[in-house]
């Protein structure tokens, strides 16, 4: 019925109801958002993205602004500030994980990067809400500098 990547109904009623969503959600009521957001989004951790990163099953994504993706970014990450560059390197399935970060737990800037990639039609977005910041705590390398 439907040529979506969609394995299941239920997947495609969850990618539908997400693109409702940032409608549905007025600017002034961010702490509602951040809240129906953490619900919606898988929040993958340092261990398990470090493993998928290295098993190169993951397109990592650095929400936060160029300059400072450019000071330090997680290695191999793509900035989301550079939309024509990012567009260029997307994954073609749009079910392939994709990881959302930005500077802190803290940090809301994350919330446009799943914005982008759910209207993209991406499905398995997911968010580390560690981010740089717990990158650097467990003495891990930053990379710096604009990707290539």
């Amino acid at each position: 019925m439907f040529s979506l990547p969609f394995k299941t109904p239920q997947l495609l009623a969850l990618s539908l109801s997400l693109s409702l969503l940032p409608p549905l959600v007025k600017a002034n009521e961010s702490h509602d958002r951040l809240a129906a957001y953490d619900k919606i989004y898988t929040e993958i951790n340092y261990q398990d993205l470090k493993k998928a990163m290295k098993a190169s099953e993951v397109f990592v994504v650095d929400a936060n602004r160029q300059e400072n993706y450019e000071k330090g970014h997680i290695p191999g990450a793509h900035s989301l500030a550079s939309r024509d560059q990012l567009t260029n390197t997307l994954p073609f399935l749009k079910n392939y994980p994709v990881v959302v970060y930005c500077w802190s737990p803290e940090c809301t800037s994350w919330l446009k990067g799943v914005d982008f990639f759910t209207a993209s039609g991406y499905t398995n977005v997911m968010h580390y809400k560690g981010g740089v910041k717990e990158w650097m705590e467990k003495k891990d390398t930053l990379t710096t500098g604009a990707l290539p």
